[in-house]
């Protein structure tokens, strides 16, 4: 199975999943990278998914780390909100 989509996007649900998720993704898909994104309060959520990673599979590590922050526009009102992405990749993988 190749690599489809290497981007794991962190909303509501509880942190485990997207563990699995990012897990299916080096293993099953064969990934060499994942992004995980986050936006507002499930930044948190994102960083302590990509923390449990590295504890559980000991061949990952966080890569590179983006903070930033989106606008959004709704009724005529913009509205900030902070965004994170968090790449993990493969300590073998040489890009």
């Amino acid at each position: 199975m190749t690599c489809k989509d290497p981007e794991v996007y962190v909303g509501k649900k509880f942190f485990m999943r997207y563990v699995l998720a990012v897990l299916y993704k080096f293993y099953i898909e064969k990934c060499n990278r994942v992004k995980l994104r986050a936006l507002g309060k499930n930044i948190s959520k994102a960083v302590k998914t990509a923390t449990s990673l590295e504890y559980l599979a000991q061949e990952l590590i966080v890569s590179n780390i983006d903070i930033g922050t989106v606008a959004f526009v709704s009724e005529g009102h913009i509205r900030y909100v902070s965004s994170i992405d968090i790449e993990i990749s493969n300590k073998n993988f040489i890009p």
